[in-house]
Formats: C-alpha cells, sequence, structure tokens
C-alpha cells in the first residue's frame, strides 16, 4: 500500500506560518484587523437591522434574501411536510413572500435536520441565530492559523471579503470553517478527526470537488475512510427521518434548477464562475462549460501535485487547495468570493505573499473582495462588475500560490519585514 506523504515537515511547520504572520504586530497590522472586523459587523448589523425594520413596517413575516429558504423548509419540515420544500411555491408561501424570486431547496436532507430548529423561531430571530453561530464557527475554526493573535483571527474571519455571504445568509462561512477545521486537525496529526469535518462538508457538496484529490494526493487513507463513514451516516439518519423519497424529490429539483442556470448562464450577474464569465462574453453555453471543466481538471491536477510532493509544507499546500476550489466550481455565486480570505491568510503564511507592493495590493484585493462591490449594488441594484472584480483576484491569486509552491515548497521561517 502506498505510503501517506507526511504533511507537516519538521522544518516548516507550523512555526514557519505563525512567525510570517508577525506583521500584524505592529500598529497597522492591529488596525487592519480590528477596524476591518468592525467594518464588516457594523455594515451586516445595518443591512439585517433594516430588513427586520422594514419587516415590522410593513407587517412581513420575512425578507427576500437566501436565508428565506432555509427558513421556510425549516418550516416546513417542523410542520411535518418536509417534501414540500422542493416546491418553490410552498417556500414563498411558507415566507410569507410574493413576487420574490425563483429560489429553489436543493439541500440534502442532513441539512435540512441541523437548521429545523429555525424554523421553530420568527424570521428575524432565525436569522440572527444563523449569523452569529456563521461568524462563531469561522472564528473558532481560523484561530489555530492565526499564531495566538487576536487581531490576524479578526483580519480573516471578519474580513470584509465575508459581508456578501453575511448579506444574504448564506452557508458559506460555516462551509469555509468545516474546511479549516479539517485542515487544522490534519496539520496537527489527527486524520480521523479531519474526516469528521470534511464528511460533513458533503451538506453542501459543491464546493467539494477537489478536496478527495488532496486527500488522494497525500494518502490520507484514515482521513478519506473517516469522511466516508460520516457521510453515509450525515445522510442515512435524515433520511430514515424524511424518507428516501426525499433524495428523489432532491435530485429531480436539481435537475431543474440546473437546466435554468444553463439557460440563463450568461444573465446570472450574481454567479462569479468561469463558466459563467466565459458565457457572458458570447461564448456559447456549452464551449463554456467544456472550457470550465478544462480548467477545473488543469486546478485539479495542480492540487494534487502539490499534495503530493513530499518536500512541501503545509501552509502552501493549504494555500493551493483554497485558492483552486473557487475557480474549479461552475456553480459559483458572489458570496462564494469569502473564499479569498482564508485563502489569503495561508497565501501569508506560506510566504506566498509578501510585503512587496504586489503582495501588498493582493494580499488588500483578497481580503476586500467583494464587499465593495457588494455594497455598491446595494445603492445602485447594478451586480455586473461581481465577476469582473472577482476572477481577475482569483486567477492572480492561484497563480501565485502555485508558482510558490513549485519554487519554494518549503521556504525558510524568516518572517516577513514589517
Amino acid at each position: 500500500m502506498q505510503q501517506p506523504v507526511t504533511l507537516n515537515p519538521a522544518s516548516t511547520g507550523p512555526e514557519a506560518g505563525d512567525a510570517r504572520l508577525a506583521v500584524f504586530d505592529h500598529r497597522r497590522g492591529w488596525q487592519l484587523g480590528l477596524l476591518g472586523a468592525a467594518l464588516t459587523l457594523m455594515f451586516c448589523v445595518i443591512f439585517i437591522g433594516g430588513a427586520v425594520v422594514e419587516i415590522g413596517e410593513k407587517g412581513l413575516i420575512s425578507f427576500s434574501v437566501d436565508f428565506y429558504v432555509f427558513w421556510a423548509a425549516a418550516k416546513l419540515a417542523l410542520a411535518g411536510t418536509p417534501l414540500d420544500a422542493f416546491s418553490v411555491e410552498r417556500i414563498t408561501e411558507a415566507a410569507g413572500l410574493v413576487n420574490s424570486d425563483w429560489m429553489p431547496w436543493a439541500y440534502p436532507p442532513g441539512f435540512l435536520l441541523i437548521i429545523s430548529p429555525l424554523g421553530a423561531l420568527p424570521f428575524a430571530p432565525a436569522w440572527a441565530v444563523f449569523t452569529l453561530v456563521s461568524l462563531a464557527a469561522v472564528i473558532w475554526a481560523t484561530r489555530p492559523f492565526a499564531g495566538g493573535r487576536i487581531q490576524v483571527v479578526a483580519a480573516a474571519a471578519l474580513a470584509p471579503a465575508m459581508l456578501p455571504c453575511l448579506l444574504v445568509g448564506q452557508t458559506t462561512l460555516l462551509w469555509i470553517a468545516g474546511l479549516l477545521a479539517a485542515l487544522a486537525a490534519l496539520r496537527d496529526g489527527r486524520p480521523v478527526l479531519a474526516g469528521l469535518f470534511i464528511g460533513l462538508l458533503t451538506l453542501k457538496p459543491q464546493l467539494g470537488l477537489l478536496i478527495p484529490v488532496a486527500l488522494l494526493a497525500c494518502g490520507a487513507w484514515r482521513t478519506i475512510m473517516s469522511a466516508t463513514l460520516t457521510a453515509v451516516v450525515a445522510a442515512g439518519i435524515p433520511t430514515l427521518i424524511y424518507g428516501t423519497t426525499y433524495w428523489g424529490s432532491m435530485l429531480a429539483m436539481m435537475s431543474e434548477h440546473g437546466e435554468m442556470v444553463r439557460g440563463a448562464i450568461s444573465r446570472l450577474d450574481l454567479m462569479v464562475s468561469p463558466y459563467s464569465a466565459i458565457a457572458r462574453l458570447g461564448v456559447p453555453e456549452t464551449t463554456a462549460l467544456l472550457l470550465q471543466w478544462t480548467i477545473a481538471a488543469v486546478a485539479a491536477c495542480a492540487v494534487f501535485v502539490v499534495w503530493r510532493n513530499p518536500t512541501a509544507s503545509f501552509d502552501p499546500r493549504a494555500a493551493v487547495l483554497l485558492t483552486a476550489i473557487p475557480l474549479a466550481s461552475p456553480y459559483l455565486w458572489h458570496y462564494e468570493s469569502a473564499f479569498l480570505a482564508p485563502a489569503a491568510l495561508f497565501m501569508l503564511r506560506a510566504g506566498a505573499i509578501t510585503t512587496r507592493p504586489a503582495g501588498i495590493v493582493l494580499a488588500l484585493a483578497m481580503w476586500l473582495g467583494l464587499a465593495p462591490s457588494a455594497l455598491a449594488m446595494l445603492h445602485s441594484g447594478t451586480a455586473d462588475v461581481f465577476r469582473l472584480v472577482f476572477l481577475p483576484i482569483a486567477c492572480i491569486a492561484f497563480a501565485a500560490c502555485l508558482r510558490h509552491a513549485f519554487f519554494h515548497p518549503r521556504a525558510g521561517t524568516r518572517p516577513a519585514t514589517p
């Protein structure tokens, strides 16, 4: 049997990445971390507070953001009609909305089981709980990679790049938290625990295409077995509760939703995948999708090579994986640009981002993400700029990670100059 590839060479262990975070030990580092976090939380509170006020003034029971789908599905599950969640009409009816966008429920039963308690709450408290849990999860999962620095946790976990996800109440922060927790467990030599977190990520599987590639490349067999068992349990127990019919309904909704996305891909301004950007340029949809899968194959090969390399330390591997995931998924919405923030943290830990001007510009672009664009959209209503901003940043970050991983796989531990 193939021997596992070491994930944490002694000469380039966590101390190397922690040392590079010394740039945050100075006044500007504290200002960047805490001010950015404060702005993210401020805009989040203002938007959610404004939505709550509008709900009260207009006598509504919910607000037209992505979270209403989760809340309505949870209500239907508690009412004993979980399969009604696959009816867009029943979702909007349960949410008390009219003339809402076509927003389907297409999640596995495990996710419905987890969020079903939110259906017992009114919309505003449920949204607040979901947001607080998401923030707490990503803060907790970021701590192992922050070198004991509060300002680094704030800069990465509460970066402005997280704002688009927070404004719509999506699950991306929870997913990122699960991935970071799995990476921390892998780095610390706890493969079974890493597999548990990875298995739970199957509750939103479209972002996890490259994780098996990384695990196979480094021979993490115990993690693979743990992840498989966790995924089976996470699917099996809810199936006993909701019935096997759930899966057929979910697959039917996914098929219908997929066809609608493909038919409108060039007009979906909130989608930021390479697939959508290529189609927006006027390329036929089938060609754009083929090019997307080509990009995904290149990203998968890059992840495999880097994670397979026995001389590569952990932080470059994690950075390559986090920058490759958004490029590999054809179904990528603007709120999933939140990946840029933790990717920037690993690039800094790996030495792929330095304090040279180009490195500073890239780091700031990843830290800000699509937050300025999201705030501009709230003001103007236009969103076409999203992919024009996200894709160049994501591609440059991925290229920088690959360059560093191939030419400096075991970079020294000397901290970057403030």
